[in-house]
């Protein structure tokens, strides 16, 4: 009696140290998994599963209890794919332990096992940790390493790090590409990386460096070097200096900048030709104000006399003679007057005020009062606002724009000119070319004249451009290119719309002052 007692004791405390072993085996993080071979011929031909923890349940939806008993390359063989087979098989061979990463597919599920097997007397023990967070990390890392690799070889740029202490220096793949290596090809140094610094300019580089170290502050310069293709570049080293421990790390970039110092050098050219442009233009102007209207102003007043006093004498040729100098004189004159008006447009040094359009109007009608009178023409206008401009400039576009009107009209046809006013909001909805976003004032001079057809009207701004001859309507080519460089100036746009015989309209946009 007392045998059995202590036999249904002994049973009791297996049950329960059991019981407790698979309760600290479940607790557990890892998957822990037993098993023990199965032989076919003295050779193991697979193993049979004799224990898994519930951990597997969380980490693969698998049931344990379906697992146990069973033979493991039967329940899965991923496991004689991804070699974790032979691993266990040669661990229990050689007693010898085996640590490696493992991949395996539950469903439409990915899981990445960090696995460790141990030789546990007649059967071996598989410890697995899940790393799947781990290797999607690393795999999202080698992604954004690569696109930086991208980025730095699109950007023409590459980075370094260079530890002080010992000297090592860790160059990124494009530097070595912008030295005209493979990468890695050459072994990264500082004494290497000089040796390509172009020699007028490696002392200087050397003594930059050398300060730097000294003072700890960011290095920040431009030299040339020669590649091994013996190609001159001009590269741009950046440098910041981090404190780590007792040590000094150098980390910073290098960038291929030699388009960007073509460029330069090729604005400073196109910069100096530009001056020498407007210097020429400047003694243009000076010809234009004086040398050339002074003898035109001569050759007037002497022909003034000539007509006075020969006139009635004079044979009807000769007569028709000094009536065509008289008028080339006159167009000379007007020439000379619109490319002073034409070139000074920008070079105006009076300030912008607020300028009472309907004052400009009414200055300009009376103007113009002799060809309106002439011609019994109707000019009407809305109510125009105030914006802000150079006065005498707003004055010689409503001249210019009115005048034309009143030049361009069939001889037996009374002219109708109406400007119309009204706002305008520029936004992303309603863009107009060359306006940027913005409240505008929109002018319509409209007119009743001989018109033009619409393919020519972009080019009726341009310098010296006619659509009619001299001799049919008076004019130099450059009243209405006048128009367009002050409208310009004054940040608005200007263009036209015509129809033959029917007249045209010329809209004008000023910026607002609200």
């Amino acid at each position: 009696m007392p045998d059995r007692i202590a036999l249904r004791n002994r049973i009791s405390e297996l049950e329960i140290s059991k019981m407790f072993t698979e309760k600290i085996l479940d607790s557990s993080n890892d998957v822990i998994a037993y098993f023990e071979p199965l032989y076919n011929d003295d050779v193991i031909e697979d193993f049979v599963i004799k224990y898994v923890n519930n951990r597997i349940v969380d980490i693969a939806s698998l049931d344990t209890n379906e697992m146990i008993g069973k033979r493991w390359l039967e329940y899965d063989a991923q496991n004689l794919e991804n070699g974790a087979f032979e691993k266990v098989k040669d661990c229990f061979s050689t007693g010898e332990s085996f640590n490696y990463a493992v991949k395996y597919v539950f469903g439409d599920q990915l899981v990445w096992f960090s696995s460790r097997v141990v030789k546990l007397e007649v059967g071996v023990v598989m410890f697995l940790k899940d790393i799947s967070k781990e290797k999607d990390y690393e795999k999202q890392l080698l992604i954004q390493n690569k696109l930086l690799l991208e980025a730095e070889h699109v950007a023409s740029t590459g980075s370094f790090r260079w530890d002080l202490n010992n000297g090592t220096l860790n160059l990124s793949e494009n530097v070595f590409r912008l030295l005209g290596y493979e990468p890695f090809e050459m072994n990264a140094t500082l004494e290497g990386i000089l040796k390509f610094v172009h020699k007028n300019d490696i002392n200087w580089v050397k003594g930059v460096i050398e300060e730097s170290r000294k003072t700890k502050e960011r290095i920040d310069i431009t030299f040339k070097i020669i590649t091994k293709k013996q190609e001159l570049k001009y590269v741009n080293t950046i440098g910041e200096y981090y404190p780590s421990e007792d040590n000094w790390y150098v980390v910073g970039v290098f960038k291929d900048v030699t388009q960007q110092i073509e460029h330069e050098s090729l604005l400073q050219s196109k910069n100096a030709e530009l001056k020498k442009s407007n210097a020429d233009l400047e003694a243009f102007n000076r010809i234009a104000s004086h040398d050339l209207q002074e003898p035109l102003r001569k050759i007037q007043m002497f022909i003034s006399r000539l007509h006075d006093e020969e006139h009635g004498t004079l044979g009807p040729r000769s007569q028709n003679y000094l009536n065509k100098v008289i008028s080339s004189t006159e167009r000379m004159r007007n020439l000379i007057s619109n490319l002073l008006s034409y070139s000074r447009i920008e070079e105006v040094k009076d300030k912008p005020s607020k300028i009472d359009l309907n004052e400009i109007f009414t200055n300009v009608l009376e103007d113009l009062s002799g060809r309106i009178d002439e011609t019994d023409a109707s000019i009407i206008s809305d109510k125009l606002p105030e914006v802000n401009g150079v006065l005498f400039q707003m004055e010689q576009l409503f001249s210019n724009l009115i005048g034309n009107a009143l030049k361009y009209i069939e001889a037996n046809r009374t002219p109708v000119i109406k400007v119309k006013c009204s706002s305008v909001v520029v936004n992303s909805f309603n863009q107009i070319p060359k306006l940027k976003s913005g409240t505008y004032h929109r002018l319509d001079f409209i007119d009743n004249g001989i018109g033009f057809e619409n393919e020519y009207g972009d080019k009726i701004f341009e310098i010296f451009q006619r659509l009619h001859g001299k001799t049919e309507y008076s004019g130099t080519g450059l009243g209405l290119a006048i128009c367009k460089k002050i409208v310009e100036a004054h940040n608005g746009t200007i263009s036209a719309k015509g129809k033959i015989d029917e007249g045209a309209v010329f809209t004008v946009y000023l910026p607002s002052l609200s």
